[in-house]
Formats: structure tokens, sequence, C-alpha cells
């Protein structure tokens, strides 16, 4: 790899993030917006209610979902490199038949896990129902493996207007159901259409950008991807798991506070959570944008220049975090109290334990994709296997005391333990990068 191409890789990881922030700047404020709508109108309870409902489908999401997009990224990019566009179609079908495989597992759990939880939440028929018809479509609107190919091409700036898609139509949605139906099926409805719309648009720039990857001749024959990239079934494997105890935990979360102590409380914290969460998303971005660029050095097998990527790129997050924080101590009850109004000036606390347990995660924004990127995935899952453990064993010891408070800290703690042992094992891991073969995956 050249000395400007080095120089480059954080360079054109900052230019990605330019477009993801391009998009999402614009999602960030209708998001303010369309969250604020839903709050004032359907109240604690009703809040409530579709929070649980919308963490129920994130939940069995994440559970179900091989997060394709990475393995697009991680197998893709030496296809590429190698302008062989046979086992990237390939590749392509291999991943569409995950997603799709995924997507009617994630049916069925749904169909269970509104079964159990109608009566624990104290769900009517109606909302059950609407609850049941929000995951399949959350679910069927299958994306990552577009998602991915977007980025293995580096156009973020079509995938930042895609990404766009999801809040302006749940703006446009919000405002619908204001205006026409003020209840909790209302506003799933706007949420579901406007997965579905964007899940469209992903697909139609997917294809626009690469056409050859979508031959069916090609597709049809996606089995032979396991053999064309080894170790790829392990790789998929990992990330799903990964993103079960992520993400699916995170929102089992809400679901554990709805069933302890009520749909309020649950609107409560996730109203502080989504707050928060617009840090994360900033990390989010970022991971996503510099995952390419570990990529492309480790099929170089250079080893100077993903020390170097991951050297700055963590001095950047350090430098963003400091910011994120004094920001949230300046602007967060501000923040609150015009999305949510003075009803909800109770969960400020909750917005500052969780904001910054946000800005920790975005410490270590560039350790997990500098592990998958190099072949260690699997050291990226025990990681995070680790860390939930520790989560739930905050949560035992501190929510029967403290209620969604103790949740709070919970999360709080077992990130500033996650950060850590993420930054050593990440540091060692690259420092060894060099030796490793490219299909390493432990």
């Amino acid at each position: 790899m050249s000395s400007a191409s080095k120089q480059g890789s954080l360079r054109r990881a900052l230019a990605n993030v330019s477009w993801l922030l391009a998009g999402k700047g614009v999602g960030a404020i209708l998001s303010l917006v369309y969250l604020g709508l839903a709050v004032r109108v359907l109240k604690s309870e009703g809040f409530g209610e579709f929070t649980l409902v919308f963490g129920t489908a994130q939940a069995i999401a994440a559970i179900v979902s091989f997060q394709t997009w990475q393995i697009v990224v991680r197998y893709g990019v030496h296809h590429v490199l190698t302008e062989e566009e046979g086992p990237l179609a390939r590749l392509v079908g291999f991943c569409i038949g995950l997603d799709l495989a995924g997507a009617v597992a994630g049916c069925f759990i749904a169909w269970g896990g509104v079964t159990l939880l109608k009566p624990l939440l104290g769900w009517s028929n109606s909302l059950s129902h609407a609850a049941l018809a929000f995951c399949f479509v959350m679910l069927l609107s299958i994306r990552s493996t577009a998602v991915g190919l977007l980025r293995l091409r580096d156009r973020f700036g079509l995938g930042a207007m895609a990404d766009a898609v999801t809040p302006i139509m749940r703006f446009l949605g919000a405002l619908a159901a204001v205006l026409w139906d003020r209840t909790v099926t209302g506003f799933l409805l706007a949420w579901a259409i406007a997965d579905i719309v964007t899940s469209i648009v992903y697909w139609v720039c997917a294809i626009k950008v690469m056409p050859r990857s979508f031959v069916v001749a090609d597709l049809r024959k996606s089995w032979s991807a396991a053999s064309e990239n080894p170790g790829i079934w392990r790789f998929a494997w990992l990330t799903n798991l990964n993103s079960a105890v992520g993400t699916g935990c995170n929102n089992m979360i809400v679901l554990l506070i709805g069933i302890a102590t009520g749909a309020a409380d649950a609107g409560h914290y996730r109203l502080a959570y989504q707050l928060s969460q617009a840090l994360v998303r900033v990390s989010e971005m970022f991971a996503r944008a510099v995952l390419p660029e570990f990529a492309r050095s480790h099929a170089g097998q250079d080893l100077d220049s993903i020390k170097r990527l991951l050297r700055r790129s963590t001095g950047l997050a350090i430098g963003a975090t400091l910011v994120i924080v004094l920001s949230l101590f300046a602007f967060g009850r501000f923040t609150l109290q015009l999305v949510a109004g003075r009803d909800f000036m109770g969960a400020f606390p909750l917005l500052l334990v969780l904001g910054i347990a946000a800005s920790l995660d975005l410490i270590g924004v560039n350790f997990e994709p500098a592990l998958v990127a190099t072949g260690h995935a699997g050291r990226a899952f025990q990681v995070r296997c680790v860390r939930t453990l520790a989560l739930f064993g905050m949560l035992a010891l501190l929510m029967p005391h403290f209620g969604t408070m103790g949740v709070a800290f919970g999360i709080l703690v077992s990130s500033l333990f996650g950060l850590v042992l993420l930054a050593i094992t990440a540091w060692r891991a690259v420092t060894r990068a060099g030796n490793a073969p490219v299909t390493e995956i432990v």
C-alpha cells in the first residue's frame, strides 16, 4: 500500500462520515420532531405501549440478524480488489439468502413472543395484533446486504440519501397520525411504512451502483460462496450472535422495565435512551465508515496502516466525546423539555447517565471494526458477551432497589467495563495482524 494510500485511510473514513452525518443531520432534527409528536399525543401510558411494541420488534430483529452488511464488506473487498464480479455476485446472493432466512425465522419468533408478552404487558387484542403485524414488517423489510454493497463501493453519499428516507417518512407518518389516527396503532403504521419505503430505496440504489452483482445466473449459485470465501459461515454466526447479545439485549431491557414497573416507566426510559442514542449514532456512523478502511488495510497486509488508523481515529473519538458530554450537561434539560414537555422532565437524570454511557461507547467506536476487519470477530463477540453478563449482573443488583435509575447506572458500569476490555483486546489483535492470514476468524 502506497504512502498516499496510508495517509488517505482516515481521510476517506472522515469523508464517508461526513456523508453519513449529512443524512443523519436531517434525520436528527426530524427525529426530535416526530418523537416529540408521539410523546405529546400518546402521553406516558400510550408512548410506553408504543415503546414496548417497538422494542419487541427490534429485539427479535437483532436476534435473527446476520449483519450481512459486515459480511459483504469483510469478504467483498477482496473480490473488488481482484475485480472478480462472479464471486462477488454469489456472495451477494449468499447474504440475501441469510437475510431472508433470518426474516422468516423472526416471524415465527414474533408470533410466539407476542403471544407470551400479551398477558405480561397487559396488551389488548387489537394492540397485540398490531404488534405482530409491526414485527412482521420490520423483519421482512430487509436491506442489510444493500447497505453493505453501497459501503463496499464507498457510495456513502447515496447511502446517506437512502438512510434519510426513514426519518422523513416517520415525520410525515407522525403528522398523518396526529391528524387522522392519534393512537398507538396509528404511529406503528407510520413507522412500518417508513421501514418499507427505506428498504425499497436502498435496494434500488444498490442495483443502480452494482448491477453486475445481481445477475440471476450468479445469484442462483450463491451456495458456492461458502467455498469461495473460507470462514464465512463462522463469521456470519459470530455477527449474528454479536447482534443478538448487543442490540437484542438492549431492547430486552425495555421489556423487562415494562413487565416489572409498567408501560409508563418503560416510556420514560425509552425516551431518555432514544435521546442518548443520538450520541451513539455518531459512533455507529464512524464505525460503519472506518470498517472498509480497516478491511482494505488488512487485505493488503499493511499492519502500519491499521495501527495508524486505529490510533488517529481513537484520538478523534476521545475529542468528540468530551464535546458531547459537555453539550449533554449544557443542553440536555432544554432538549428533553423541548421534545417531550414538562411531564417528562423526570427522565432528565436517566438522560444524563445514559448519555455518559453512550459517550464511553463513542471512545471505543473503532475497536470492534478493527477486530472484525482483521479477522477477529470471535474476540469482538467474546468481549460483548462478557460486557453483557456484567450488565445483567448490575441490573440484578441495582434494579430492585433503584428501578429505572438502577438500569441506567448498570448500563454505565457495563459501558466502562466494555470499553477497557475492548481496547485491550483490539490493540493486542492489531499488533498481531501482520502475522495472521486474511481469512482468519478467531
